[in-house]
């Protein structure tokens, strides 16, 4: 049950599929979703650009999906870590 929030979140993203393929709203979820710009991230850094075929955006996150994907994994874990520490402190002080 942990990572089950994670599978919908993979699926709305770029890592299997195109956003130009999407609609117009999920298209822009696509562009914006962390898991995009970590996928977008990974594959620069192994030297995979682009296929040439394919429309490029002009999102932010895309462009930049580097420091996007670090910001984002930065502030998932701050919030998450807060969450946690907030439950223990209510666990253990009673």
């Amino acid at each position: 049950a942990g990572l089950i929030w994670l599978f919908p979140v993979t699926f709305v993203s770029a890592a299997f599929v195109s956003p130009h393929t999407m609609p117009g709203p999920l298209r822009t979820v696509a562009e914006w979703n962390p898991v995009s710009a970590t996928a977008t991230a990974v594959r620069g850094l192994f030297g995979n650009p682009p296929p040439t075929g394919l429309p490029t955006s002009n999102a932010w996150p895309v462009v930049h999906a580097l420091p996007y994907s670090a910001a984002c994994a930065i502030v998932i874990t701050a919030v998450f870590m807060l969450l946690a520490l907030i439950r223990f402190r209510r666990i253990t002080l009673g």
